[in-house]
């Protein structure tokens, strides 16, 4: 679903890992792509009664978390799976617990124990740490640092190359600027 910036990557991050097929794309109009135009994000119902049981929302957040809330919805009451989507460059503990419909960029790094909610972000060359936990529909911006036991709330932003040292909460739909540290 979409296929801006945010859906560049993750195409390009299911393409690389090799373990889906994208057949195509949604919008509200099309645009120029190398995959095909599919329709308006109704068509998904067509595709679903068809056998397609896999989508992934490539909205990228932008303070857009309840357009991210609403597409999901959207999308279950369907009846799809959101599969995690991880680029094969990521680093993900084998006792981190990562929500449906997560995506997980180049290089980030989700460490022991961490715990990511459903339909985050966390995005190119970011950390969280152990123990960490990141609420559903957050978004972890490019480079940012989730020191240890960290909890992000849900629906929330931390901006690019920021970060927050251990043991610190931050509320649920909170936006941390780019380049900030929270102590």
């Amino acid at each position: 679903m979409g296929f801006g910036g945010h859906a560049k990557s993750v195409a390009d991050c299911i393409e690389r890992k090799k373990e889906y097929r994208i057949i195509g794309y949604t919008e509200p109009a099309e645009v120029e792509s190398r995959y095909p135009y599919l329709g308006t994000d109704e068509v998904l119902k067509h595709y679903y009664s068809n056998g397609i049981r896999n989508v992934a929302i490539c909205q990228g957040y932008l303070g857009r978390g309840e357009l991210r809330q609403k597409l999901y919805k959207f999308v279950k009451d369907i009846g799809y799976t959101l599969p995690v989507i991880s680029d094969p460059s990521s680093i993900i503990s084998s006792t981190a617990v990562i929500g449906e419909g997560t995506f997980i960029g180049k290089g980030a790094i989700v460490n022991a124990e961490a715990r990511i909610g459903k339909m985050a972000i966390i995005n190119t060359m970011s950390l969280v740490e152990h123990e960490c936990v990141v609420g559903d529909f957050s978004h972890v911006a490019v480079a940012a640092v989730l020191c240890g036991q960290v909890e992000v709330g849900e629906a929330a932003f931390i901006g690019a190359n920021s970060t927050v040292i251990q043991c610190r909460k931050i509320e649920s739909g909170k936006i941390v600027p780019a380049g900030v540290t929270i102590r």
